[in-house]
């Protein structure tokens, strides 16, 4: 992990918006845009591609191209073979534990709270093939661009200036208040905040990114088995 990051708060700043500006321009003009797969769906994975992407490259521009730096400022290293056993996929089983718990505890505070979009498109898969389009999503594509950024971009940043608890914390709740949900806040926030002490613990985001992708994977595939269950 670099220890002074050849970007700061302005980059962050920008980057983020870039990012919104393409997700709402992309989001405004809808069924405009042709779909790579029909349907809803087809319009989903097209959606969160170009999001990908500008994710991605707004990241490159701000952290890597500009300032001359390397992918490897951002936390693309190699990690000890057992760390991504131990932080990696045991890191990520225990993200899940902790998200399950919390999430029964806003069961209860809210019984009414809506699905977020994602959960929606795997509620709305019937067939196995878009499931499995949705996970590869969720599970691979999601936290490569999330760990990027959030992790691998804005942690830093943080860490230099508050070191590594609070800056985890604070990196953890801007985690937690992007996904623009209130009541999920506080479980995505202490999401974030276990996946950058698995950052800082293995030394590469490569680490991180598949706790991140064990979480949403197996929460995909728990939603998907409950609602075959209820269709049979």
């Amino acid at each position: 992990m670099t220890e002074r990051p050849r970007w700061g708060f302005m980059d962050i700043i920008v980057v983020y918006v870039g990012v919104m500006a393409v997700s709402i321009l992309t989001s405004m003009l809808g069924k405009n845009i042709p779909g790579l797969l029909p349907g809803e769906l087809g319009h989903f994975l097209t959606g969160f591609l170009v999001q990908f992407l500008a994710t991605v490259g707004f990241v490159y521009l701000f952290a890597v191209f500009l300032p001359r730096g390397q992918w490897k400022d951002l936390g693309f290293s190699k990690a000890r073979p057992g760390s991504y056993f131990r932080y990696g996929f045991m890191g990520g089983i225990l993200l899940i534990i902790m998200v399950l718990a919390l999430g029964y505890v806003l069961k209860y505070l809210q019984p009414d709270l809506q699905p977020q979009y994602y959960e929606e498109m795997l509620r709305s898969a019937t067939r196995l093939s878009d499931f499995s389009v949705i996970l590869m999503v969720g599970a691979i594509l999601a936290p490569l661009s999330e760990e990027l950024f959030y992790r691998g971009m804005i942690y830093p940043v943080f860490r230099k200036y508050l070191g590594p608890m609070w800056g985890a914390i604070l990196a953890g709740l801007v985690f937690g208040l992007a996904h623009w949900d209130l009541w999920r806040t506080i479980p995505l926030a202490l999401g974030g905040i276990g996946l950058c002490y698995i950052y800082e613990k293995s030394g590469s985001i490569l680490v991180s990114v598949v706790a991140h992708g064990v979480w949403n994977g197996v929460m995909s595939i728990l939603i998907y088995l409950t609602i075959s269950r209820g269709m049979l």
